[in-house]
């Protein structure tokens, strides 16, 4: 892992435990992290020019010479996105033989696949354990885990992560969420890890037939609204957090602290950049896997839009933090509205009364005209024109530019109500759309 200084360095000045990790996140300075990753990135750059046949053949074609090469900078427009996972073969991004595989969700298409060592999955839970811990899961707890099993990945770090906390520990896949609370008591479990959506349908079965004391719930995998969190915790009375990663990161790359102040990044595995920011900070996550060698990523491009934040927080942790996530780069949508992203439609539509969770936003074109076409699935016998009255509100209050260039005619909006389950696509659905063609 890393560089054989680096690696010295960590078990000498960090030691083995989750504890004198957390306190070294809090210690550690600044400028020396910095000259840590940099070391780190050098040598998985040369590393992987050597090993990977796509990177090599990268730096061949822009004429890099990667014994040159000292900052991402130095790559110019040398990164690796989605789209080359699933166009090449594995082949092309091994650089050694591996001991396991992973596959992303493939919502929005073919699955990729990501191939890592035992020993690069055990850091991974070494930092995701860190963090938990920083939240105050201790000895003594107990966990239960219901991310996905089978080919994702989450399931399993965090289950590793537990042990090596030493807490107990259910890696129990995603069962119905009845299954589990007929359990919660059983085995009286105190630490909730789950996707959002499926906390929501935990968390109503909770508020109908009642809770178990519960110190901590951690949700990752899709976006969690605001208005979800509170719903959740109200109902468990505990605090939730928010975990960010991925498979091809092999599971988390960062957590909220207890102050929820955005994601603390793992910066000892991962070098982050934030590229094409607008004039707010917003700009694409970019990482470098800092600690991999069986199938490292170099510039690998999240397409998940963030920015930094700045100052130190007030958990005393050191590492950078990025904001929540805005949104997909490729899920934003740039029409006559404006620059859209998905997390303006939860606000839009959050207490509208008479429609579904499932629902999706689609930009059409007729002519020359956009068309912003809400597709709402309707309950309680609602009728459209409240819901029209509802959304046109909510949108000139909290987007008023959006609303003035629905006034000057730049585009139209438009509605359509949906039966029942038809908008229900799976782990991950897609909630803003561009159908327009050409």
């Amino acid at each position: 892992m890393l560089t054989a200084a680096v690696r010295t360095f960590e078990r000498i000045a960090i030691g083995d435990s989750i504890p004198s990790l957390v306190k070294w996140g809090k210690r550690v300075p600044t400028a020396l992290a910095d000259r840590l990753q940099r070391q780190a990135f050098r040598e998985v750059v040369l590393y992987t020019a050597r090993r990977q046949p796509f990177f090599a053949r990268r730096l061949r074609e822009r004429g890099i010479d990667p014994s040159r090469v000292r900052t991402p900078a130095d790559l110019g427009d040398v990164y690796t996105s989605a789209e080359d996972l699933l166009r090449w073969p594995a082949e092309d991004f091994l650089c050694r033989a591996p001991q396991a595989v992973f596959e992303s969700t493939g919502t929005s298409g073919a699955p990729k696949r990501v191939y890592f060592g035992y020993d690069e999955l055990e850091a991974s839970a070494r930092h995701e354990a860190a963090a938990l811990y920083q939240n105050g899961v201790r000895p003594g707890d107990r966990v239960v885990c219901a991310f996905d099993g089978g080919y994702w990945i989450s399931s399993w770090v965090t289950f590793r992560a537990c042990q090596q906390i030493g807490v107990f520990c259910s890696a129990i896949g995603k069962p119905h969420p009845r299954e589990l609370y007929q359990r919660l008591a059983v085995y009286r479990y105190n630490v909730i890890i789950a996707d959002p959506t499926w906390l929501v349908s935990l968390s109503e079965i909770a508020a109908a037939r009642g809770t178990v004391p519960v110190k901590l719930i951690m949700a990752a995998g899709d976006r969690m609204s605001g208005v979800y969190r509170d719903y959740v915790q109200k109902v468990w009375n505990s605090p939730v957090v928010l975990g960010y990663g991925s498979t091809e990161a092999g599971g988390g790359v960062g957590m909220e602290c207890r102050a929820r102040c955005g994601y603390h990044l793992d910066e000892f595995n991962f070098l982050f950049e934030i590229v094409e920011p607008d004039g707010d900070g917003y700009g694409e996550l970019v990482m470098t896997t800092l600690a991999r060698r069986t199938q490292p990523l170099i510039r690998y491009r999240m397409r998940d839009v963030t920015r930094w934040i700045e100052g130190r927080c007030a958990c005393g942790v050191r590492l950078r933090r990025i904001a929540p996530i805005k949104g997909r780069r490729d899920e934003m949508v740039v029409m006559g509205a404006g620059n859209l992203h998905p997390e303006m439609f939860e606000r839009i539509l959050h207490g509208v009364e008479g429609i579904a969770d499932h629902w999706q936003v689609a930009v059409r074109q007729e002519g020359v005209r956009d068309i912003l076409e809400f597709r709402l699935e309707p309950t309680d016998g609602i009728r459209l024109p409240a819901v029209q009255e509802a959304v046109f509100r909510n949108l000139e209050n909290l987007y008023p530019e959006v609303w003035a260039n629905h006034q000057c005619g730049m585009y139209r909006l438009e509605f359509r109500l949906l039966a029942p389950g038809t908008l229900e696509q799976g782990r991950k659905p897609r909630r803003l759309v561009d159908e327009r063609q050409g």
